[in-house]
C-alpha cells in the first residue's frame, strides 16, 4: 500500500481544496470545479484509475465552464466599452440642436434654428403650419399646399421658414426692419408648432417632431444616458429622431 501512499501523497501538493474558502452560493464555477476533479483523483483507486474517455469527457467540461465563465466577462466587458462609447458620443451633441420625438416647442434664440418634421402616412392637401407663441398667440399660420407621403422637414429662425429645402411664401410685411433693411425676427421665447390639413376629407393635426438645443448630459443609474434640454425637459438616446447641423 506504500504505492498509494505515495500517489496520495504526490497528488496532494495539488489540493487546494483546504486553500480556498468554500464558495458562498450554490453556483458551481471553474475554481469549484477544479477541486472537485481534483478530490476525485486524489480518492480514486489506483488498482483501478479512471477511465480514459471519462476523464477527458470531464476535462471537455471544465474547458465549457470556463469558456462560458470568459465569455461572460467578454460580455460584461463589451457593455461597459459600449455604454463609454455612448457617453462620448452623446457629450459631443452639448451645445448642438437634436430633434426630439414627441415634443412640439422649443424655445427661440436669435441666431439658431428650429428644425422640425412631420411623417405623412399619405399625401396630403391644404396643409399649413401654425407657430403659437408662449400666450398662445398665433404669429405665423403658413400655408405649405399639398404634400406627399412621407418626411416633411422644417427649419425656422423666427423670421423665414424653409420647407423640404425650399422658402415658404410668408407675408415679409409684418416684419420690422432694422437700420440696414434686416428682418427684424419674432422675439425670443418658446414656440409650438402644428401641422394641419386634409387626410382623407378629414380635416387633421399631424404629429410635429421639433428640435431642442443640448444642454449638458447626465449618465444616470444603470449608465442610461439622459441629455438635458434647453427650456427644460430632458430626452434619452433612443427618443432622438435627428441630430441637426449647427449654423
Amino acid at each position: 500500500m506504500s504505492d498509494v501512499t505515495g500517489v496520495n501523497s504526490a497528488l496532494s501538493q495539488y489540493d487546494i481544496a483546504d486553500k480556498k474558502p468554500a464558495a458562498s452560493n450554490n453556483d458551481l464555477g471553474k475554481t469549484e470545479f477544479l477541486e472537485l476533479m481534483i478530490a476525485q483523483l486524489n480518492n480514486q483507486n489506483p488498482l483501478e484509475p479512471q477511465d480514459d474517455a471519462a476523464f477527458i469527457a470531464e476535462l471537455a467540461q471544465f474547458s465549457t465552464v470556463e469558456g462560458i465563465q470568459s465569455m461572460s466577462d467578454g460580455f460584461e466587458d463589451l457593455a461597459v466599452s459600449y455604454k463609454s462609447s455612448q457617453a462620448l458620443q452623446a457629450s459631443a451633441l452639448v451645445g448642438g440642436s437634436v430633434t426630439v420625438d414627441g415634443n412640439d416647442s422649443s424655445p427661440l434664440q436669435i441666431g439658431e434654428l428650429i428644425f422640425g418634421v412631420t411623417e405623412l402616412d399619405a399625401g396630403s392637401d391644404g396643409l399649413h403650419l401654425q407657430i403659437e407663441n408662449a400666450y398662445g398667440e398665433i404669429v405665423e399660420d403658413v400655408e405649405l399646399g399639398y404634400q406627399p407621403s412621407g418626411p416633411m422637414s422644417f427649419k425656422w429662425d423666427g423670421a423665414n421658414l424653409e420647407v423640404n429645402g425650399e422658402l415658404a411664401d410668408i407675408d415679409y410685411d409684418k416684419f420690422a426692419a432694422d437700420e440696414d433693411g434686416n428682418l427684424l425676427p419674432h422675439e425670443e421665447g418658446d414656440y409650438t408648432f402644428r401641422i394641419l390639413g386634409d387626410l382623407s376629407g378629414q380635416q387633421q393635426t399631424f404629429a410635429t417632431n421639433v428640435s431642442r438645443r443640448v444642454e449638458s448630459v447626465t449618465i444616470l443609474g444603470g449608465n442610461e444616458i439622459q441629455l438635458n434640454l434647453a427650456g427644460g425637459g430632458q430626452a434619452t438616446l433612443d427618443e432622438i429622431k435627428q441630430i441637426n447641423a449647427v449654423y
